[in-house]
C-alpha cells in the first residue's frame, strides 16, 4: 500500500503538532512568569521595612523605660527572632529568547510551512504520481 503524501491529513496533522508545541510553549512562558513574580513579591515582602516615625518614637522610649525599672527586666535577653535557612532550591537554567518567545512567532511558522507545502511539494509530489 503506497503511502499517500498528498492527503490532507499530511499538512493539517503537521500543522496540528506545530499547534500543540506552540501552546505548550505559552503555558510554559506564563507558568514561568508567574512564578518570577511571585519569587519578586516573596523577596520584597520578606525585605525589611523601614521605621515609620510611631515606632521609632516607641523605640526611643523603650531604653527610658528599662532605665527606670532595671529590676523588672529579665536576667536572660529575649532571643531575636532568626531567620530559618531554608534550603535553596537549585537554579533552573533559563530558557533562550527563541524559546520564551516561541508562543509569539510559531503562529507564522505554521503558516509558512503550511502554504509552502501546498505550493510547492503538494503540486511535485502530485506531479510525480501521474
Amino acid at each position: 500500500m503506497p503511502f499517500d503524501f498528498t492527503s490532507i491529513w499530511m499538512p493539517l496533522g503537521l500543522i496540528g503538532l506545530l499547534g500543540i508545541y506552540m501552546v505548550a510553549q505559552f503555558i510554559q512562558e506564563r507558568r514561568d512568569t508567574r512564578r518570577a513574580m511571585a519569587e519578586e513579591a516573596q523577596a520584597k515582602a520578606d525585605a525589611p521595612a523601614e521605621a515609620t516615625p510611631a515606632e521609632a518614637a516607641s523605640a526611643e522610649a523603650a531604653p527610658a523605660a528599662a532605665e527606670v525599672a532595671p529590676a523588672e527586666a529579665s536576667a536572660a535577653p529575649a532571643p531575636a527572632a532568626a531567620p530559618v535557612a531554608a534550603a535553596a532550591p537549585e537554579e533552573k537554567k533559563k530558557r533562550k529568547l527563541r524559546w520564551r518567545t516561541a508562543w509569539i512567532w510559531m503562529p507564522f511558522l505554521i503558516g509558512f510551512a503550511g502554504q509552502a507545502y501546498l505550493t510547492y511539494i503538494k503540486p511535485m509530489l502530485e506531479a510525480g504520481a501521474q
